[in-house]
């Protein structure tokens, strides 16, 4: 919240950045209007997003050694992530409105998410370049998790700012991504089945034995 400069009393965040009358005393909020509220919100982040996607792509090469487990290396980051740089702006739109901002921006990090565990399966046979693309998919797939969802809450802050009513579109991008999840995850498992019998059929004896075990099962 903000205080009103008349009387001092705690303005709600939607009111502020429609530019409303304090409901209190009456007066102007106009000069404490926020025309600029999405970049000031993001100043100085960037220092934030830079450091933070370098870290993923780091600790993803490394993890990238042991198949899955930069999957849930990713999942880790995107959530701290959205802690650090989305949550904030995320309370100055009204509760239906940020509700369904979060579920989209929520729903959109499953799908990357499922994506990025179908890339963890793809290269687990391949051990000699798996580090090197895992490391590219952990910094491709954080960066767009976060500029995603920071275009999101950008959007959302301008129709609020304009007195919009929640749009269609802010519903149903929700249901669309559902759809994307269950495609992503009918790839995960696909590929999986797939990978085992590559493994399977591979000149690795123990490997190949563990593998038809798990098919099996």
């Amino acid at each position: 919240r903000g205080r009103c400069g008349a009387c001092a009393e705690p303005v709600v965040r939607h009111r502020l950045l429609r530019q409303l009358d304090c409901g209190h005393c009456g007066a102007s909020l106009a000069p404490l209007g926020a025309h600029d509220l999405p970049d000031r919100l993001e100043q100085g982040l960037w220092r934030w997003r830079a450091v933070g996607y370098g870290l993923v792509g780091v600790a993803s090469f490394v993890a990238g050694a042991v198949p899955l487990v930069q999957a849930v290396v990713q999942v880790a980051a995107m959530l701290v992530l959205h802690i650090v740089l989305l949550r904030r702006p995320l309370y100055w739109l009204t509760p239906g409105r940020r509700l369904a901002a979060r579920t989209t921006i929520k729903l959109m990090g499953a799908v990357l998410g499922a994506f990025g565990l179908l890339v963890n399966v793809l290269v687990a046979p391949l051990p000699g370049v798996s580090s090197l693309v895992l490391a590219l998919v952990g910094f491709a797939f954080t960066a767009a998790y976060v500029e995603g969802g920071l275009a999101i809450i950008r959007r959302r802050l301008e129709w609020e700012a304009h007195g919009r009513s929640l749009q269609p579109v802010e519903w149903g991008l929700p249901a669309g991504l559902v759809a994307t999840l269950v495609f992503a995850t009918v790839g995960v498992a696909g590929a999986a089945v797939g990978s085992l019998h590559l493994l399977v059929t591979a000149d690795l004896p123990a490997v190949s034995e563990l593998a038809a075990r798990m098919l099996e099962m």
